[in-house]
């Protein structure tokens, strides 16, 4: 009787799970030993509860998560953050399901396999006045179901029904079927689709997401899984009329979800041995991650359109086709969304504990006494310290210092011509000059362009300084940069120091072009005097480790990262309506971006546009404009945003003639692109005029109207950095910290960088996005593009980036060994960082200790290839030791990108120069062969 008791009991705990753990957790205990009497197996009731509650279903993770346990998660062992990450998932997962229904449209759902009913909960909070029909198979489920019901008062929108799907009892005529992870056993699987095949309305849909395994990969072994075949499923749907109008695969990120490295150990840590039926269970769900990371085993979305008037043959066809051509869930827009993070970190060891002090430091030293307090304490510290002040012209001062001219290149040349000469070279450069900017509020247009242009003018000319400086010395010196209150943390607090926001895009510039320099910035507390300003600097400068972007507030210590935006909001897809009786402004309005973007609105329900710009239109974008004129849509103003009287002008006319501005969106912009070597004060000012004076005289301007968004758009380069854009970077540095400066007084501010748009049937575009692709960073469609503009319309971080990137490929592009830490969260992905490091040491032990003739050899081999690698040349296309750089197309642009790889395979420094000089392939691997000795 006893047994009987336990076997009613296990059969009800089996029927709370969801079908696929219900068969994993049958076959585990199926291969488990038989329990002996006297040793009940212990702990099955805990296994069977724990978790149920908010982990019912699989996740999809994009990258593999650091630190999570999808075991530990099972039982309710997580922290906040990974809780909010699952959560996160979960969300995102059901809202990808749903993408292709319009449940608005809906009024009979109908929920299988639902188990306590969380699915048709979380399904009856979406948008829509459609009653849930929920059908479980047990008792035990349908009295969880109902509660959960009752608990959030949605007696009236779901009713819970049990028995048979197929019962005529159960009404018919859904317009949608859906069911997460719930196939049930093999021996059911066909009868389920005969089920629904009757309950679904011609023209309803049904939806499901589940593990199956592809035809001809999955290993014999896998067979004790239960997992249904693609092909399986094929013939169901066919069979029952149902064709797929939509499949993703999320193979890739269920199996992210799924990693768990150190299965043998954690089963430790919970006590369960190999014979531990809990145990066997999570054997199972390893093995199912390893077929959907190895590609034997998808995990779809889809969804089904019942189609009754197609003929059988061609119904099969085509569900073959489309299940076996799914779409990877990082192409679907959501999955694009990035933001920039400041996470809180502990401080590194300090220099006491670990290295030793820098010995001669540079200090461009600030008017309010930061400098000089730093000074003191590198003193203390045994270090010594070099001022440079600004000045009129260049002189050494009797102090021993020196003054330096900001606007003057040659006087950095100079400066760095004394310290060598008088044996002074320095080992750290601190670049506080960024610290004098004014505060902003009030500054007049030309007062901020003068003012941003010399801060960033003085470290772009610093920075040339070293480079040419460089070529004489064996070691560059570190280069430091502090701004105050030019970054903000979270929602508190300001942005005093919004005028040396463009030093950190032109940071970034240095640090993507020129590794060698290892720029790092760092952003102080505006609430902290001087002497803690430069203990904190102090304690940056001291303690080294990777971290190049820190911000220190409230004596915290903050990193920059890179993060995927998970709050994309499924429920408001495709609702958006811009308002009839406002007037929106878009500059850069008769350009490519700034035109679609117009054209877009229009469709979207704005009728009084205002597009600015220099130039006159062309041919294709006048014709653009007429279309939406005739919609009583647009007019063009030719006019310069940065220029006062020209503004003026334009809004005098929006004023009188036109219903009040409500939206801005900044998109114009000006390209004078060039390596930073090529760099002048005078080229930043071109693209400074555009983005940052403009987007300052619209902000002043504008100050008390009330607007709906305030809406910037650039490159996606400003995020992920690039060669030969350091004006660019540094102007749109700019544009991320006015979002943030007026977020801070409360008014909408808004900056996005943007991959490249792409239209069909281009095929220059269509070749760009083949050789991006390459590099792991793929084009947006325009369509795509539309559909994540209105999300970033809603509330999105101040400051987002879309671009598609396949993290893998686009990181083992990278060199070195590791991933930036900007990347850091990506980095789990790569796996080429190991595998350049063993390259670099094999590279290494033949020059060093074969032969001069294996050596050279050797090199030439790894020169050649990375040659071919920078020119896109291809494995079978490597250049002849006899051809020179030049012949074969290296410009500037690729000669950084060699540089760079150089650099950090090698950790050797090539100048420039000598790799745009004209030199043989072969004289160039002779001179690596003989640094690398």
């Amino acid at each position: 009787m006893e047994q009987e008791g336990q076997g009613r009991i296990l059969a009800e705990r089996l029927a709370a799970l969801s079908p696929e753990r219900r068969a994993l957790l049958e076959l585990a205990l199926k291969r488990a030993p038989a329990p002996r009497a006297a040793s009940p197996r212990p702990g099955l009731d805990v296994l069977l509860q724990e978790g149920t509650e908010d982990f019912a279903t699989l996740a999809p993770f994009p990258e593999v998560a650091a630190a999570f346990s999808w075991v530990l998660a099972a039982r309710g062992t997580r922290t906040h953050e990974q809780a909010r990450l699952l959560e996160d998932a979960h969300r995102e997962l059901r809202g990808a399901l749903f993408r292709s229904v319009d449940l608005t449209a809906c009024e009979r759902v109908l929920g299988f396999g639902g188990g306590d009913g969380r699915e048709w909960v979380s399904l009856a909070r979406r948008p829509g006045a459609f009653r849930i029909i929920g059908h479980t198979s047990s008792t035990r489920d349908e009295e969880a179901a109902r509660e959960r019901v009752r608990a959030h008062a949605l007696e009236e929108r779901i009713q819970v029904v049990t028995g048979a799907l197929d019962a005529d009892a159960l009404e018919s005529g859904f317009d949608v079927a859906f069911g997460l992870e719930a196939l049930g056993p093999p021996e059911e699987r066909g009868g389920l689709f005969a089920a629904l095949g009757k309950k679904v309305r011609e023209g309803g849909r049904l939806v499901l997401g589940d593990v199956f395994l592809k035809t001809g990969l999955a290993p014999p072994h896998v067979e004790r899984l239960s997992l249904p075949r693609i092909e399986e499923l094929a013939i169901w749907l066919t069979t029952n009329g149902f064709l797929v109008v939509d499949c993703v695969d999320a193979a890739r990120e269920m199996g992210n979800f799924l990693h768990e490295p150190a299965m043998d150990a954690r089963l430790s840590q919970l006590g369960w041995g190999a014979e531990d039926a809990r145990a066997q269970v999570a054997r199972a769900y390893e093995l199912m991650g390893g077929l959907l990371r190895g590609g034997a085993a998808a995990y779809l979305l889809l969804t089904a359109e019942k189609r009754g008037g197609l003929e059988r043959g061609q119904l099969e066809a085509l569900n073959r086709e489309r299940l076996t051509a799914a779409t990877a869930y990082a192409e679907l827009p959501h999955t694009w969304v990035y933001a920039p993070a400041w996470r809180p970190v502990a401080s590194p060891p300090h220099a006491e504990e670990t290295t030793t002090p820098p010995g001669h430091c540079l200090v461009f030293v600030d008017q309010g006494g930061l400098g000089e307090a730093l000074s003191r304490r590198m003193g203390e510290a045994g270090g010594r310290c070099t001022f440079v002040h600004r000045g009129e012209v260049f002189r050494q001062r009797e102090d021993g210092g020196y003054e330096v001219p900001t606007r003057n290149p040659e006087s950095f040349l100079r400066l760095m011509e004394a310290l060598s000469a008088a044996g002074h070279v320095p080992s750290h450069v601190v670049y506080l000059w960024s610290l004098d900017v004014p505060e902003p509020e009030g500054l007049t247009v030309a007062r901020l362009q003068d003012e941003t242009l010399d801060a960033c003018g003085g470290l772009l000319y610093l920075a040339q300084a070293l480079l040419t400086a460089g070529a004489s010395h064996p070691a560059s010196p570190s280069l430091w940069m502090a701004t105050r209150g030019a970054q903000r943390a979270d929602d508190t607090g300001g942005l005093p120091g919004l005028l040396a926001a463009p030093l950190w895009g032109l940071g970034k510039a240095i640090a993507y072009e020129h590794p060698e320099l290892d720029c790092r910035r760092v952003d102080l507390d505006p609430r902290r005097d001087h002497e803690d300003g430069a203990q904190a600097l102090w304690m940056e400068l001291s303690s080294r480790d990777d971290e190049d972007q820190v911000l220190l507030r409230e004596g915290r210590r903050h990193v920059l990262r890179l993060a995927r935006h998970r709050k994309w909001d499924w429920e408001g897809e495709g609702r958006l309506q811009f308002k009839a009786d406002a007037t929106y402004l878009v500059t850069g309005g008769l350009g490519g971006l700034g035109l679609q973007v117009a054209r877009w609105m229009v469709e979207r329900g704005a009728r009084n546009l205002v597009l600015l710009g220099r130039k006159r239109a062309s041919d294709v974008s006048a014709e653009e404009v007429k279309e939406m004129r005739a919609r009583g849509a647009a007019i063009i103003s030719l006019a310069g945003v940065s220029v006062d009287s020209d503004l003026d002008f334009v809004m005098a006319g929006i004023s009188k003639r036109m219903p009040p501005l409500r939206g801005i969106i900044h998109a114009a912009t000006e390209v004078d692109d060039g390596i930073l070597v090529h760099q002048t004060r005078e080229r930043l000012g071109r693209v400074f005029a555009a983005k940052v004076s403009g987007a300052w005289n619209l902000h002043r301007w504008l100050a008390g109207t009330p607007l709906d968004f305030f809406f910037s758009l650039s490159s996606s380069t400003s995020l992920m950095g690039a060669s030969g854009q350091g004006n660019h970077l540094a102007a749109t540095a700019f544009l991320d910290g006015l979002a943030e400066y007026r977020r801070s007084q409360g008014l909408p501010g808004q900056s996005s960088s943007w991959g490249a748009w792409t239209q069909p049937g281009d095929e220059a575009q269509a070749a760009l996005d083949a050789r991006m692709r390459k590099r792991g960073v793929g084009l947006v469609p325009a369509r795509q593009a539309f559909a994540i503009l209105e999300q970033v319309f809603g509330p999105m971080p101040a400051v987002v980036g879309v671009m598609p990137i396949h993290w893998p490929t686009f990181l083992g592009g990278l060199p070195g060994d590791g991933p930036p830490p900007l990347f850091a969260d990506f980095g789990g992905e790569a796996g080429a960082g190991r595998a350049g490091a063993e390259l670099r040491r094999e590279l290494l032990r033949r020059v060093r200790l074969g032969s001069a003739e294996d050596g050279r050899s050797a090199v030439l081999e790894w020169f050649r290839a990375r040659v071919a690698k920078v020119l896109e040349l291809g494995v079978t296309q490597l250049p002849e030791p006899e051809q020179s750089l030049h012949e074969l197309g290296l410009d500037s642009l690729m000669g950084v990108e060699l540089k760079k790889l150089l650099h950090a395979e090698l950790r050797v420094e090539f100048p420039l120069q000598e790799l745009l000089g004209g030199k043989s392939i072969g004289e160039l691997s002779g001179s690596l062969y003989e640094a690398l000795r």
